[in-house]
């Protein structure tokens, strides 16, 4: 928790670096792009987590990995991060930066979960109704979930819209059962 704690002040810092030198998107896309090697390499993930290797390794090997891909001030944040020896707070810095990002520029991020693949069209529809009934952007990730039997489930911060069949079941049977 302390760690999660840490990384959002470290996201709040970027942040607020890239609203003073109009540089937010910049930053976005550093982070994202950091995130995906994360998240495509657990060995790089691992290694930064490592109390073994030493910070001035974990420092030069993500240098490497991120030499000319990213913009001088995450660069600077990761040496930052090395120096406080807290280079292994980078994933969790990512996360945070983008959900501040996207608090900041109001968008929502919403999960749709489907019993069957939506073409376009209802993805469209079902976001287009979101932003409406939410008034920001909304980013959306669908997903197909065959439990669900029939409907939609959405899902945004603490909210869960869930039309489901296998929710209306579920109420269904535990009325019955009273």
């Amino acid at each position: 928790m302390a760690s999660v704690i840490a990384a959002r002040r470290y996201a709040k810092g970027l942040l607020q670096l890239g609203k003073e030198a109009k540089s937010l998107d910049v930053l976005l896309a550093d982070m994202q792009f950091i995130r995906s090697t994360f998240e495509s390499s657990m060995s790089f993930h691992k290694m930064l987590q490592s109390p073994v290797i030493r910070d001035e390794k974990k420092l030069s090997i993500v240098l490497e990995v991120f030499k000319g891909k990213v913009s001088e001030t995450t660069g600077r944040l990761i040496e930052v991060l090395s120096e406080k020896s807290r280079i292994g707070l980078l994933f969790h810095i990512t996360k945070a930066f983008e959900t501040l990002y996207n608090v900041h520029a109001g968008i929502l991020e919403i999960s749709i979960s489907t019993a069957f693949d939506l073409d376009a069209k209802q993805v469209d529809q079902l976001v287009n109704s979101m932003a409406k009934s939410t008034g920001k952007k909304i980013k959306a990730t669908v997903i197909a979930d065959k439990k669900l039997i029939g409907g939609v489930s959405i899902k945004y911060n603490d909210t869960v819209i869930d039309g489901s069949v296998r929710n209306k079941l579920e109420q269904m049977t535990s009325l019955l059962h009273v």
